[in-house]
């Protein structure tokens, strides 16, 4: 080994080596399109200097795009700042007499080369301080490294022993792992050790069937003299692609939209493609002539001999079919049955009442952009789903899939939607406690669903993203810390976050969150006795005018966050007193910005007439004080709705009517209507009757737009079925039901009538 580190593994600030991880052919989703030897970028930690993610002390449970680390539970990792002017920060492995391990889990990889590559260095070469392992997704290790295993040396393990290979010192060094997952070096690897190699065909230590998959590093602290440590930095992990040929096409529709024309086409192996031109064509009957191989998941298409590039038509790989060529919501149940069913159940697709904003209407493209839990065709399976109302048409496209959760098919993973001061449409993933990570994507056009590209993955649940023109996103979320505990980050541009940082910890709770013009953020809130998400109650508000800098009550007393008391000056209500739950719907605002609070309230968890009455609250701030009065009362304490607040009335649009399956989640639809600020409500109409199914959680675009006013779904919550989407206008007088199934790119919502 050299014995100092090469100038050009110097890392700076400005020019820094990255975690990437480079997907083989066969690992994708759906195939790639032809390129010999392409890869592409997923993941990327940036060498720890990003202070949010990797803050000085124990490494932590943090996801950094697509990678995620989980560290050592009895004894981390730690983040150290370096001040050899060289290495900024970067990760150290102590050792403990004991086996400590932190794991880096990244995209699985199935075959090609996978290289590993990072700098490192032991804190002394005697005993041994580190070791470094490949690992697939499940089973025994792959390739193993160790400094010191062998007394002054550093080492490799061949599946019984650990062999030494060079002398060791405690300079950083280079370091690359080349593992060949598939070809004819399969099952082995080679090092490089300051760019020059040093050993071939090194034996895996346990063999693996050919496309297994290769998703995670093991960085150790293994039974070394404790004290000792070895430090890692600038990690690199990649793959080489290997050649796949382009599938021919058959042109199965055609059609023309604003003098673009569009195309699909079908694959001999039953694969769908979408084509779109960039300007008009002659024909409809157009058919491609020559495969230009693209990369990623796009391949170039030209009706012009090969050599010649002016015209051509970009082509992206639609998923498999009952996928997205139809609006179909996801059907869940929650397994907590009592005498009257399950405590909730049923077309959960715009669920829950924690994820906000689902839709918003841009009048900019005069279209309503709306996220849903969607589904595969007959199964139960959670797929992340957009798209978009065009008003002008009154059409809808094909959704597009987000992201396929990949087996989940829990609705608590369902999306919430931003859109940026530029167009670009975001979409925020909730994830489950730590068990599965949030997602954030981002559209790749702006004010266009056709694609999203990954940003960033962390730890959230029930995310609430709200685009404040001028300054960026304010994001408030749940995390799993201690029970269900309310924390917010910002962002000027959606890919750069602030720390997480707590808003309240009383035990656990639920929020609703709003944004008002002028950048006032406002949340309310229950709060869970003894972390029991059963026994909801009191009402909390607090709200903030400078992005999380400080926070008030609505009468502007200062509040010390986070909140760790029931008994503090946000609570509103104290109904834990009165021996009730309460269960958050809506937030808005009057015409003078006063914060309005929509909510049920129950005398229990249970669904049935044991736990009536269900009263739909409205507490609203009058600038002085809250008043609280009555709407109606409702058969379920999951039967959600939105509160809408017009110049001359306020409207609440939800299922308060008894439906098909009584005392069940949700109901008939209905329409509500006060003309005194909220102290005395009429129901205006029944938007639907005699319905087959229960209808569902009814939520409130943001700059809500007619037809499209209220978004909800429906499906039976005793028993599976499918479960369809609908909208309304404000009245409520028309219903329509989003295209089950699209055997075309576009089509017109059906009007129902539900008098049939």
């Amino acid at each position: 080994m050299r014995a100092t580190c090469c100038p050009q593994h110097a890392r700076s600030r400005s020019a820094r080596c990255f975690l990437v991880v480079f997907f083989a052919v066969g690992c994708l989703p759906w195939p790639l399109a032809a390129q010999t030897n392409q890869s592409l970028v997923l993941a990327d930690v940036g060498g720890f200097t990003n202070n949010v993610i990797y803050p000085p002390g124990n490494l932590t449970a943090v996801t950094d795009g697509q990678a995620s680390w989980q560290p050592a539970s009895s004894t981390p990792a730690q983040i150290v700042e370096l001040s050899d002017g060289v290495y900024g920060k970067v990760l150290r492995r102590s050792q403990t007499g004991v086996d400590n391990v932190d794991y880096l889990s990244f995209p699985p990889v199935s075959n090609g080369v996978l290289t590993i590559r990072f700098d490192a260095r032991a804190s002394t070469a005697g005993p041994r301080t580190l070791d470094v392992f490949l690992l697939p997704t499940s089973g025994g290790e792959v390739s193993l490294l160790g400094w010191g295993t062998v007394t002054n040396k550093f080492c490799y393990y061949d599946g019984a022993n650990w062999i030494p290979l060079h002398d060791l010192d405690t300079n950083w060094h280079r370091i690359e792992m080349i593992n060949f997952l598939s070809g004819p070096n399969f099952q082995s690897w080679d090092l490089k050790v300051d760019d020059t190699l040093l050993a071939t065909n090194l034996p895996w230590r346990n063999n693996h069937a050919l496309g297994t998959r290769y998703s995670r590093l093991r960085i150790g602290g293994i039974r070394g003299p404790a004290g000792v440590y070895g430090e890692v930095d600038n990690l690199v992990i990649t793959a080489e692609v290997p050649y796949m040929p382009p599938e021919l096409l058959v042109l199965t529709n055609a059609s023309a939209d604003n003098g673009d024309f569009k195309f699909s086409f079908q694959t001999i192996s039953g694969n769908e493609y979408q084509i779109e031109s960039t300007h008009a064509l002659d024909s409809p009957e157009w058919l491609p002539r020559t495969i230009v191989p693209g990369n990623g998941m796009e391949a170039w298409f030209t009706n012009q001999p090969a050599t010649d590039f002016a015209e051509f038509y970009r082509v992206k790989k639609l998923p498999p079919p009952g996928y997205a060529d139809g609006y179909r919501g996801i059907w869940f149940t929650l397994g907590q049955f009592s005498e009257y069913g399950d405590k909730y159940s049923g077309g959960l697709g715009t669920y829950t009442a924690n994820h906000i904003p689902i839709a918003i209407y841009t009048p900019d493209v005069d279209k309503t952009f709306f996220v849903y839990g969607g589904t595969i065709k007959g199964q139960r399976r959670l797929l992340i789903m957009a798209s978009y109302y065009d008003h002008a048409l009154h059409q809808v496209p094909r959704p597009t899939l987000v992201l396929d959760k990949q087996g989940v098919n829990d609705p608590h993973d369902n999306p919430a939607i931003s859109i940026d001061d530029q167009g670009y449409i975001w979409v925020f993933v909730s994830g489950r406690a730590s068990s599965r990570p949030g997602w954030k994507f981002r559209s790749k056009q702006p004010y266009s669903v056709a694609e999203f590209e990954f940003i960033r993955q962390d730890v959230m649940t029930y995310p609430q993203p709200w685009h404040v023109p001028g300054f960026g996103f304010f994001n408030l979320f749940t995390k799993y810390t201690a029970g269900r505990e309310l924390y917010w980050e910002t962002s000027t541009n959606g890919v750069n976050w602030s720390a997480h940082q707590k808003l309240a910890g009383i035990g656990g709770h639920y929020q609703v969150s709003n944004a008002r013009a002028g950048g006032m953020i406002a949340s309310f809130f229950n709060r869970h006795p003894g972390g029991s998400v059963d026994q909801r109650t009191d009402l909390y508000y607090v709200q903030t005018t400078n992005y999380g800098v400080t926070w008030t009550t609505a009468g502007g007393v200062p509040l010390t966050i986070p909140l760790t008391t029931p008994d503090n000056p946000a609570r509103v209500i104290n109904y834990s007193a009165q021996g009730k739950l309460m269960y958050t719907l809506d937030l808005n605002f009057d015409t003078e910005g006063n914060p309005v609070l929509l909510y049920i309230t129950s005398n229990g968890w249970a669904p049935g007439p044991q736990n009536d009455p269900r009263e739909w609250t409205i507490t609203r701030w009058t600038g002085t004080e809250w008043i609280t009065s009555t709407v109606t009362k409702s058969t379920h304490n999951y039967d959600f709705g939105s509160l809408y607040i017009r110049p001359d009335r306020w409207l609440i649009i939800g299922p308060t009517e008894g439906g098909p399956q009584f005392y069940q989640t949700g109901g008939e639809m209905a329409l509500w209507s006060s003309m005194d600020h909220g102290a005395t409500w009429t129901m205006d109409r029944q938007i639907t009757t005699n319905s087959l199914y229960n209808h569902t959680y009814a939520r409130r675009p943001v700059r809500a737009k007619d037809p499209f006013f209220a978004f909800w779904a429906d499906g039976d919550p005793t028993q599976i079925t499918p479960s369809r989407l609908y909208f309304s206008n404000s009245e409520g007088i028309q219903v329509w039901q989003l295209p089950y199934d699209m055997p075309g790119p576009f089509a017109v919502p059906q009007l129902v009538n539900f008098d049939d």
